[in-house]
């Protein structure tokens, strides 16, 4: 599987999770809220997980 669909897939369930959480809230409690932020934050921490592993192959394999 290549590194850029994968990056799509991830951005795509965080938008679905957005859109969900806005057109369906699943509760009025700090802990929704939390739980909403806490999932849509994760999904951007391993977008960005995987960005910096690629740039560090990257910059492995130019001075190899």
């Amino acid at each position: 599987m290549k590194i850029e669909m994968l990056l799509q897939r991830l951005e795509t369930e965080q938008a679905r999770l957005a859109r969900e959480a806005l057109e369906h809230p699943s509760g009025r409690e700090p802990f929704d809220y939390g739980r909403a932020v806490g999932m849509y934050a994760g999904l951007e921490h391993a977008k960005r997980t995987l960005i910096d592993m690629v740039a560090e192959r990257e910059t492995k394999d130019r001075f190899i």
